[in-house]
């Protein structure tokens, strides 16, 4: 009676079985093994099937609670995703090798297995309380109902790609053959003509294979590419494709278009841009608190809110860069939308919107179900108007699917675990985006398939490129499981090299029968190192290898006899009024490098920097000092005052200053440990003490400002300075600068025609009647010292008098040549003078831009230096 029923191809999962019938014309019948077994139950509903199959992220969920619950643990649970990856797949090696208990436990040699065989008792007990089973635990059960003839199978079974079988599978599949006729489905296989080349290194080797397709295409042909290293270069193989083939993709409205290739690695959800925007807006939702980088990005992506916003809140975007740096929060957020002019009132979906994170920040901190929480979500999106929720075409719609097919999935987690925090929420759903991959599907036949080893295809080829061919690459490296003895492992022939080196040897055998042309490649060299081929690759090779070694990067190369030089030293004048930021290093710039000025400041060119979030920066603990000062000397505005306060009262009104503003500092940067902060405030609260007490020294001082803004207007330029103190001795005015680092010399600071311009800058432009000294307060230091120069240097005990300097008669010809500096520097960059032209390169240590200065061509431009 069997023999007459179809049969059925049985394959190891629901991918190889969808590949599968696709290949088949027909309506043969293709199923995965889950599949097949489930199905197997359901027909016979008189056996009581009480356990429900875990998934393999539920699988994976498990094993991290069970490594948790266990309490003598001495392991760092900090990683504990890839520990229970590696506890879940020690399990499923133990199943699928039929490894009884008594072997485990006699074989037991180290912390590592006792603590997981502790691990495993958890976990088994989670699932029959749970009344749930692993894959391998269903599939035993199977072949105890079909051995016994509970289960009965009508129609013979093909098994497709079984050729490497686990006992429990071999057990399986003897279990069938008791019922009925059991066969090994084997693809045609065509006989190659095979051609080897070495390459210099992998990205030569990548460049010929692209080369190698564009041939190809041009007659026609369909082909396949094989790597074992897929997941490695396919982003550098999916650019030389798409500037071969599908240049236009690269303009971003274009950028979904259908190609000409595909690959068998899909991506996974968690890195899509529809997808990654809504979890970081449910991240911030949770977190209440981003980083400006992060924020920048939310805020300029179309897909949540009004997009016809868009162009404004390119203006919030600009406030945050110029309020601060590190974490901003969503009540920070909506009082700078609220504080931007005109800004609120024109934007009133981003101001409902984020209204709507705010409320829900301050409702998301109780526990709730996972079905909850995905509830919660989805009304917190729609919202917000997520553009996820609103498909506007077929690949949105796709994208959209795969989202509600992932939330479904983690709603049933109900049945495994409690109320959880939105943290442990939002950790599970990335974890499942992230596992789970997507493609979008083109209409249309491929020309290029792209496969990675571990792939299967039942197509045939015009021609076949297996490339990555070098030892590192294949066989894959030998791993044994930490958690399963060493001598199981070899025993059970778990991963040996014998089984790896048979096993690698037959998958490359497979891919070579996929087409008559079959070329195998590999590199000599990675970096500098000499890389190695394969050792499964020299049955394959009968003849030598073609060396294609001679590869050099595409450069333009000129006849230099009609090269035309061309003075590019200078920009446009500006002659209509202008803000500019950073002014006075703006001046500074131009007076060391014109060139300097010109593209950090007028172009805005600046380098690339990673925000330190989590830990305290050298600007973050100088804004503390001068915060600190400016709160003290507001309160006590001379030296009497202070004198009068005993050493515990002084010492007590700074302590409860430091901390004030240390607290508020924590709550604008999460991410740095509170530790990191309690020690500067220690060191805080000792360094302001000390200088305290060194000012103290100076004598009779009053207080006249602090922090003081000031409108600077030279020529077309407009900008401000603030001043962190002007003291007032005998009717004397001294500017004063705290700097909490290192300092610099006299010269540097005052004397040097190409030095800082900062504290000449507040000489001349601090009041309206002229300074009498400016002083730098060097307060992060062992020795507390002033380092300035004045009209006497009686004002200020530490600081020299202009007659210090051979070059200057008095004050007044110091303050006239700072002028002169000023001004020049001023009118030159007015005059669009963009020279790259210095005296010294050491005064070009903090440029930002020098790699565009082109310093080493400076005379081959006609910009001479000065020596």
């Amino acid at each position: 009676m069997h023999s007459e029923q179809k049969p059925i191809y049985l394959c190891r999962n629901s991918k190889e079985a969808f590949k599968l019938s696709q290949h088949f014309n027909s309506k043969e019948k293709v199923m995965a093994l889950h599949d097949f077994i489930n199905n197997l139950f359901k027909k016979h509903p008189n056996i009581n099937m009480p356990f429900r199959v875990l998934n393999g992220i539920e699988e994976k969920l498990l094993w991290e609670s069970s490594i948790k619950q266990y309490k003598k643990s001495s392991f760092d649970l900090s990683n504990i995703e890839s520990l229970s990856e590696t506890a879940s797949q020690a399990n499923r090696l133990i199943d699928q090798f039929l490894i009884g208990e008594n072997t485990l436990k006699s074989e037991e040699r180290s912390e590592e297995h006792a603590f997981f065989n502790a691990w495993r008792l958890i976990f088994k007990k989670y699932c029959n309380d749970k009344s749930i089973i692993t894959f391998n635990g269903l599939i035993k059960i199977a072949i105890e109902h079909i051995t016994s003839k509970d289960i009965s199978i009508d129609c013979p079974i093909h098994f497709v790609n079984f050729d490497f079988r686990t006992p429990i599978e071999e057990s399986f599949i003897n279990a069938c053959q008791t019922q009925i006729d059991v066969t090994f489905f084997v693809v045609n296989k065509i006989k190659p003509s095979i051609e080897s080349r070495i390459f210099l290194n992998e990205e030569h080797e990548c460049m010929q294979v692209v080369e190698w397709c564009r041939n190809q295409i041009e007659q026609n042909k369909k082909i396949l590419i094989v790597t074992p290293q897929l997941d490695q270069i396919i982003d550098r193989l999916t650019s030389l494709l798409d500037k071969t083939f599908h240049p236009e993709t690269f303009t971003p409205s274009l950028s979904q278009e259908k190609r000409i290739y595909q690959f068998s690695l899909n991506t996974p959800l968690f890195h899509l841009s529809m997808i990654y925007l809504n979890i970081k807006l449910i991240e911030f939702g949770a977190r209440g608190v981003f980083n400006i980088k992060d924020l920048k990005n939310i805020l300029c992506h179309t897909g949540w809110s009004n997009d016809q916003e868009l162009f404004l809140r390119y203006r919030l975007i600009h406030q945050l860069e110029r309020k601060r740096r590190g974490n901003v929060s969503i009540h920070e957020l909506i009082e700078i939308l609220e504080t931007t002019e005109g800004l609120v009132h024109s934007t009133p979906s981003l101001m409902k919107h984020l209204d709507q994170i705010q409320v829900s920040h301050h409702e998301w901190r109780e526990k709730r179900a996972p079905s909850a929480w995905i509830k919660t979500f989805d009304a917190y999106l729609k919202n917000i108007q997520s553009s996820l929720l609103n498909p506007r075409d077929g690949y949105e719609k796709g994208v959209y699917e795969a989202w509600k097919k992932i939330t479904e999935t983690v709603s049933s987690l109900d049945r495994l675990t409690d109320e959880i925090s939105i943290q442990d929420m939002l950790e599970t759903l990335q974890y499942y985006l992230k596992k789970t991959t997507h493609q979008h599907q083109h209409e249309g036949i491929f020309k290029i398939d792209i496969l990675g080893f571990h792939e299967i295809t039942y197509e045939t080829y015009d021609a076949t490129w297996i490339m990555n061919l070098n030892e590192h690459n294949w066989p894959t490296p030998q791993q044994f499981n930490p958690f399963i003895p060493i001598k199981i492992q070899h025993d059970c022939h778990i991963n040996t090299h014998e089984k790896r080196h048979l096993h690698a040897t037959n998958i490359l055998d497979k891919f070579t029968h996929t087409s008559a042309l079959v070329t195998l490649s590999y590199a000599k060299k990675m970096g500098e190192e000499d890389i190695f081929p394969s050792p499964i690759l020299y049955p394959f090779i009968s003849s030598k290898p073609h060396e294609d070694i001679n590869f050099n990067y595409k450069k333009d190369t000129f006849n230099h006899n009609v090269i035309e030089y061309i003075e590019d030293n200078t920009s446009i004048k500006i002659d209509v009024a202008q803000t500019a930021k950073s002014g006075i290093k703006l001046l500074e710039a131009q007076s060391i490098c014109p060139a300097w000025a010109f593209y950090e400041f007028r172009l805005g060119a600046k380098r690339l920097e990673d925000e330190d979030e989590e830990n305290l920066t050298t600007r973050l603990r100088g804004n503390l000092f001068h915060k600190t000062l400016e709160q003290f000397w507001m309160e006590y505005k001379s030296s009497f005052l202070v004198s009068a306060l005993s050493k515990d009262e002084l010492s007590k009104k700074i302590q409860d200053i430091a901390h004030k503003n240390i607290s508020a500092e924590k709550k604008k940067y999460p991410r740095i440990l509170p530790e990191f902060f309690n020690i500067e405030e220690i060191r805080l609260i000792n360094c302001l003490e000390n200088w305290i007490q060194f000012e103290l020294k100076r004598g009779d001082f009053q207080v006249k400002e602090t922090e003081k803004n000031i409108p600077i207007h030279l020529g077309c330029l407009n900008f401000n300075i603030k001043i962190d103190r002007i003291d007032e001795v005998n009717q004397n005015k001294i500017v004063i600068d705290y700097k909490s680092g290192a300092t610099k010399t006299l010269n540097e600071w005052f004397l040097n025609a190409y030095g800082e311009l900062q504290m000449p800058f507040y000489a001349l432009f601090a009041s309206d009647k002229p300074i009498d000294a400016i002083a730098i307060g060097v307060i992060n230091s062992s020795k507390p010292q002033w380092v300035g120069i004045g009209r006497d240097m009686e004002l200020l005990k530490g600081i020299k008098d202009a007659s210090c300097s051979a070059q200057y008669q008095s004050w007044d010809d110091l303050l006239a040549f700072w002028r002169y500096r000023i001004n020049d520097a001023a009118k030159s960059y007015e005059l669009g003078d963009a020279a790259v032209r210095f005296a010294r390169e050491k005064d070009m240590t903090y440029c930002h831009v020098k790699p565009i200065l082109r310093l080493p061509e400076r005379t081959l431009q006609f910009e001479k230096t000065k020596q």
